[in-house]
Order: structure tokens, then C-alpha cells, then sequence
């Protein structure tokens, strides 16, 4: 490997660094602008059956919450109804729970717990917009220092990491540049911020995507919420973003008509990683445009405005993706029920049979409520940005995502369909099967009984046939 490396600096000399301090420089933003890491949103989605166990978890978060904050705890009264109020509709915003570093710092009356030496505070509302589910939703924000993380992170000289991969046909090696290596740092220390807020939260809430988080922490549907100074127009911002683009490449992320939403001084990006298991969102805030509305800084104005937009779909979505690949192993499953039916193991075909109603009861109750609900995303409404090789086209945001859950719903619906009839066919061909066997059985049965009945009665007719029948069989 060593070798490897020399030979290559050999190679390049000087050009070579050169090549390598340019592609460092093409990640940083004009005068080395700063930006800030605010927070991110997580949310979570946790079913009707668990409606106990949140409250629960609310109760235990809230145990020590001042006097002046009981107001506010109105959960018990909206959640402990959904069980005879499916289709109610609510949204509530709790008490924020803050880090005990500041104490002293802030109202006395907020509800302070140990969140580590880089979690500010956590923002909590409860949506109830399903018959079916809640979706919590949490705004994580952060200290100072991780926005000096960040910078530092863009703003270093990286240099070139060379792996050394064995291959059949002899060692071979690969290059990562800084533009990826500085991705990998962002992303890494994205998900370790992730991990760091939902280790806190799940000793509170049991839901399904935190379950889920074991395997991958980019499960649990996020939003990053960063900020800077750009462009006002919205005909420059594309221009800005291309010229910028190997800085959002550090974020997974581009500024393009087809993966970037605004919204007042919001952008809204869709992330672009290839070998994660879901990708999530970005959100730059433009500074310039921020003003303090009744907030105590820009800051605050950009943090918590958030918290009265509703995110909704993306956990939606998520959930139908997942739900996805669910039904992608139901087949496999269906197929190992049939063979245990075509092999007479009943028993064992009920217990899978069970495992799979499981589902696709969860599935079928979640598109029941999904298609009575009508989403509310108040005042925000992300639209695509123009596209100048085609102006007429504009997505909305939430009515994009809503448009593909539908699709998704309705394909997934089909499949189960196909499942459902398959297995059905395959048991009404095991019941004709065993109703002919049964028939053949009866058939049987009662011409041993018919034989049987006339040796009774000629018996009967005769005592002494049966002495002269063993006679015969003696050979007397």
C-alpha cells in the first residue's frame, strides 16, 4: 500500500497537489462564508395500539414539569380518546424540554434534562392527522460548536485517502478525493448528532421508526435546517447552486428544478446518497431574508418557525416505502405457505397465514385512513424552482409527495391482491382435493358398513351359517 502511495505522488509531483488544493477550494462558498447548523426534525410515527405507551412516555418526560407548564399538558385529553375518536384531527405543541447546562440561562420554568454537551433543545408537537397513527415530531437544535464542525470541515485542505481493495487478478486500489471525503465527515457527523437525539428520546417514545433505527439511523424520516446568506431572486439561485455545487455536494444535496423547493426564505432539498438505506432532507434558510417577527433573534426566527409547518407526508412516505419492502418479502413468505399446505402442515400454514394478516391488516387500515385524511401544511407551500428550459413546470412539495404515496398505495393494494387470490386459489384447490378424499372415504365406509349389516341379518336369519363358515376355513 505504502508503495502504492509514493508511486502515485511520484506520478503527479507537484500537478498533482495542485489538482487536489483546487478540489478542496471548490467546496468552499464565496469569502469563505459561514454557515450555521441550527437543528434538525426527526419524526416518528407511532400506531393506535402504542396510544398507552406514549402517554406513558409523556408522563414520565413531563414528571417534573413546573406548575406553570401543567396548562399545556393537555395530551391525556386529546390521546387517551383516539381509540373512540378515530377520526379527530389535532396538533399539539408542548413544552420544550432544554439542556441543564442552561439553567440560569433561561425561564426557570422549562423542563431541563441532561442532552450532552451539544444539544440545545428539543422542540416537541404531537400530530394527530390519521385515524390509525400520531406522528411526533421533534426540532433538535444545537450548539454553536457543531456550526464550527461543519465550517472546519469545509473550509480545511483534505487530502486524498487510497484504499487498497483485493481483487482476482491482483491488488487494486481507489481514490477518494476531498470533495467525497469532506461528504463522508458532514454525513457521519449528521448521523451521530441523529443517533445522539434518538438514544435521549427512545427512553420516552416506542415507535416505529425509532425501532426501526437499530439497523440505520437514516430510517427515521429528518430534516437539517441550515443557514446562510444567497441570492433573493429565485432566477439567480439556480446560477448560485451550480456555481456552488461541489459545496452542497458536501451535504448530498443540489440545487436543481427537480430536487429543490422554496418556500419564503427556505430552500428545501431532497438528498441524492447512493449507498444509504433512506435518504432525507436539507433545508437552507437565507439570512438576508429573515427577519425577527416578534422573535428575539434571526436565529430563533428561522428555528421556530418550522415547528408550525407539518411535515407529515414525509413520514407518510417513508412508511409506505418501508411498507414496500414488506410486501416485497411477503412473497417469499406466501410461497413457503403454500408448500406447507400442499404438505398437509396446517398448523404451520395457520402460523404463518397469521403473520401475514399482521401486516396486511396494517397496511390496509393505514390506506383507509390515509384516503379519509385532507392535509393542512398552514402557511407553507414549497414549490419547485423554475426550471428555465421548461417555466411552466412547478411541483408543490406535499402534493408531489402526496401524488406518489397514492401511487404507492395503490400498487402495493395490487400486489396484496395478487398475494391474497393466489393463496386463496391454492386453498380452494387443497379443500376440492380433500373434500374428494373425504367423498372416496365415505364412499368406502359405507360399503364396508352395507356388507357388514348383511352379514349381520343373515346371521340373524341363520345361527348356524357362521359355525358352517368356520368349518371351511378349517378345511373340515
Amino acid at each position: 500500500m505504502e508503495k502504492i502511495k509514493r508511486e502515485l505522488k511520484y506520478l503527479y509531483g507537484k500537478e498533482h497537489k495542485n489538482k487536489v488544493r483546487q478540489e478542496n477550494e471548490r467546496c468552499f462558498l464565496k469569502d469563505r462564508q459561514k454557515l450555521k447548523y441550527h437543528s434538525f426534525i426527526l419524526l416518528e410515527l407511532v400506531p393506535l395500539e402504542k396510544i398507552e405507551q406514549l402517554i406513558f412516555g409523556l408522563d414520565k418526560l413531563y414528571v417534573n414539569a413546573a406548575l406553570s407548564q401543567k396548562s399545556r399538558l393537555n395530551y391525556k385529553k386529546f390521546l387517551s380518546d383516539c381509540h373512540s375518536k378515530l377520526f379527530q384531527r389535532f396538533i399539539l405543541h408542548l413544552p420544550s424540554i432544554f439542556s441543564s447546562n442552561l439553567k440560569g440561562e433561561v425561564l426557570s420554568d422549562c423542563i431541563f434534562y441532561d442532552l450532552g454537551d451539544k444539544i440545545r433543545e428539543i422542540y416537541l408537537s404531537i400530530h394527530k392527522v390519521m385515524p390509525s397513527n400520531v406522528i411526533l415530531q421533534f426540532q433538535v437544535c444545537l450548539n454553536d460548536k457543531i456550526s464550527e464542525k461543519i465550517n472546519n470541515i469545509i473550509y480545511q485542505y483534505h487530502e486524498e485517502i487510497i484504499e487498497s481493495v483485493e481483487a482476482p487478478k491482483g491488488e487494486s486500489i481507489t481514490v477518494y478525493g476531498p470533495e467525497i471525503n469532506k461528504n463522508n465527515e458532514i454525513y457521519q457527523l449528521r448521523k451521530d448528532l441523529h443517533k445522539e437525539a434518538v438514544d435521549f428520546l427512545k427512553n420516552y417514545f416506542k415507535g416505529y421508526f425509532f425501532e426501526f433505527s437499530k439497523e440505520n439511523i437514516s430510517v427515521i424520516p429528518s430534516i437539517d435546517l441550515f443557514s446562510l446568506d444567497y441570492p433573493l431572486k429565485e432566477e439567480e439561485i439556480l446560477d448560485w447552486g451550480f456555481v456552488n455545487n461541489s459545496f452542497f455536494s458536501c451535504f448530498n444535496v443540489h440545487i436543481d428544478p427537480y430536487k429543490t423547493f422554496k418556500c419564503e426564505n427556505y430552500l428545501f432539498c431532497i438528498e441524492s446518497k447512493t449507498d444509504v438505506v433512506s435518504n432525507n432532507y436539507v433545508i437552507f434558510a437565507n439570512r438576508k431574508t429573515s427577519t425577527e417577527n416578534m422573535y428575539s433573534n434571526i436565529d430563533n426566527a428561522i428555528e421556530l418557525k418550522l415547528n408550525f409547518c407539518s411535515f407529515d407526508l414525509i413520514a407518510i412516505e417513508r412508511w409506505v416505502r418501508i411498507q414496500e419492502d414488506v410486501v416485497g418479502n411477503l412473497s417469499s413468505t406466501v410461497l413457503e405457505e403454500i408448500s406447507k399446505i400442499q404438505e398437509n402442515k396446517f398448523s404451520k400454514a395457520i402460523k404463518t397465514r397469521k403473520s401475514i394478516l399482521k401486516d396486511v391488516f396494517s397496511f390496509k387500515r393505514f390506506g383507509v385512513g390515509y384516503k379519509w385524511n385532507s392535509f393542512i401544511f398552514d402557511q407553507f407551500t414549497f414549490k419547485s424552482l423554475k426550471d428555465k428550459n421548461n417555466p411552466e413546470r412547478q411541483i408543490d412539495l406535499f402534493k408531489g409527495l402526496k401524488e406518489g404515496i397514492d401511487t404507492r398505495i395503490k400498487e402495493i393494494s395490487s400486489i396484496i391482491d395478487v398475494f391474497t387470490k393466489q393463496y386463496e386459489t391454492i386453498l380452494n384447490l387443497k379443500n376440492l382435493e380433500f373434500s374428494k378424499k373425504m367423498k372416496n372415504s365415505v364412499l368406502w365406509l359405507t360399503i364396508v358398513i352395507i356388507v357388514l349389516s348383511i352379514i349381520q341379518i343373515t346371521i340373524l336369519v341363520n345361527p348356524k351359517i357362521p359355525q358352517l363358515i368356520m368349518k371351511l376355513l378349517s378345511g373340515g
